[in-house]
């Protein structure tokens, strides 16, 4: 007759042992870096489109086209916009500057092209030339080139990211950086 055994075998134990520990490392796993580096990434790769954007705007209208950042909430009551030095406050957007002076004017017949989201709080934007980019009609910038750097943390600059654009109008994504947003 057999005798009835009651527990678990070495083996069981050490399978069990096995997928508790990697289910434990799944929950406890840190993705805030990979985070952090997708947003900078996404956030660059999209002001590049901007900033294409407005380069064919320029050459398709024969019109003056600006590039800067602005307050968020004039900008959706369409109302006058003075562009902002600092880059991370309120929002980037593109607007045709019919009165060339490097400011929203609505009543001037400035129009708004396009609005980016705003960078979240703990995040900021850092251009190293000026607080607008104004393309001409053939496509070039009148202001001088430069490097955005995107920082996704005030704490760390182990994510910054660049996107560079020159004086022909073309934007250029460069990824990882050492620039910080100081």
């Amino acid at each position: 007759m057999k005798s009835l055994q009651r527990g678990f075998t070495l083996l069981e134990l050490m399978v069990t042992l096995a997928i508790v520990g990697i289910v434990a490392l799944i929950a406890l796993w840190d993705s805030s870096d990979m985070l952090e580096n997708d947003r900078a990434e996404s956030y660059l790769l999209e002001l590049k489109r901007t900033l294409s954007f407005a380069r064919a705007k320029a050459t398709s209208s024969d019109e003056l086209v600006i590039v800067c950042a602005g307050d968020t909430k004039a900008i959706e009551q369409n109302k006058y916009v003075f562009c902002s030095r600092d880059w991370s406050q309120g929002s980037v957007f593109v607007f045709v500057d019919k009165s060339p002076n490097g400011t929203f004017n609505p009543g001037r017949g400035d129009i708004i092209l396009r609005v980016m989201e705003e960078i979240p709080d703990n995040s900021s934007l850092r251009f190293s030339e000026s607080r607008v980019i104004r393309f001409e009609t053939s496509g070039m910038i009148r202001t001088d080139p430069g490097t955005f750097v995107y920082c996704p943390s005030k704490s760390s600059n182990d994510n910054n990211k660049a996107l560079s654009i020159s004086k022909s109008g073309t934007a250029m994504y460069e990824g990882k950086t050492t620039k910080t947003c100081d």
